[in-house]
């Protein structure tokens, strides 16, 4: 943990310098937690634990992929649904001297911006 020097000689002011030791700390402590419970997971049964440089590097990566976005299945569907939606609208909107591709256009687009809609409105739900 840096200094309050360090910190003030890197620009910090002192809501900033707090808020990077509360950070720090939360981080450390989340860090030796999922390190301990994955050098008790790897232990045997009558072994004492041992928290090795894996556990420590894996514990990291794990904390490093938390806060990044999962693609939810149904974002993707949705997104693929948009896709072809786009298609079908191109078609359509290339035949509108027809019946059939006036409607093809109409539902194809109405059916895209709904997709589009639900899968911007999941996405920012998370």
């Amino acid at each position: 943990m840096k200094t309050d020097q360090e910190l003030q000689g890197g620009g910090f002011t002192e809501s900033g310098a707090k808020r990077y030791k509360a950070t720090a700390t939360a981080y450390c402590e989340e860090l030796f937690s999922r390190a301990v419970a994955l050098g008790e997971s790897d232990k045997a049964a009558d072994a004492p634990r041992e928290v090795t440089h894996d556990h420590v590097r894996s514990a990291a990566a794990a904390l490093a992929l938390k806060g990044q976005d999962k693609s939810d299945p149904v974002q993707i569907w949705c997104q693929v649904g948009e896709y072809l939606c786009a298609a079908a609208a191109g078609v359509g909107g290339g035949k509108l001297e027809h019946s059939w591709g006036v409607l093809t256009f109409g539902i194809s687009l109405t059916l895209g911006v709904i997709l589009f809609v639900v899968r911007n409105s999941r996405s920012r739900a998370k």
